[in-house]
């Protein structure tokens, strides 16, 4: 498995780390997050943690994914972060997602940091 996801209830925030992402990777992870956003409270938190990955998302997995922007949105996510120093993968997180969606940090400590002002 190339990611991991968990959420933690006390913080009401979602931690994932995706390692190479890849399309046979969508199914269980589109699986997860849709459980894991049956139990979010309102203004939630999620980060994403890339740093690891050794390339962007292909075109195909990309599309994939897209609709976890609006399940997150629906379920009542206060923010999402990014964590990555690449600038390939900001530029690519802002297309798939928007610019509204989330934002990208060098570090998880300063992503959390700006989420935990949201909620």
């Amino acid at each position: 498995m190339s990611y991991t996801i968990k959420y933690n209830q006390n913080e009401n925030h979602i931690d994932v780390v995706s390692i190479d992402f890849s399309a046979e990777d969508v199914p269980g992870y589109l699986k997860d997050f849709e459980n894991i956003m049956k139990l979010v409270k309102p203004k939630f938190t999620g980060t994403t943690d890339v740093t690891e990955s050794k390339s962007v998302l292909s075109p195909e997995v990309a599309a994939m994914l897209a609709p976890t922007g609006a399940m997150a949105s629906e379920a009542g996510q206060a923010g999402w972060a990014y964590v990555t120093k690449n600038p390939i993968w900001k530029m690519q997180l802002k297309r798939i997602f928007g610019r509204d969606f989330a934002d990208a940090y060098d570090t998880y400590e300063e992503a959390r940091t700006v989420l935990k002002k949201l909620q």
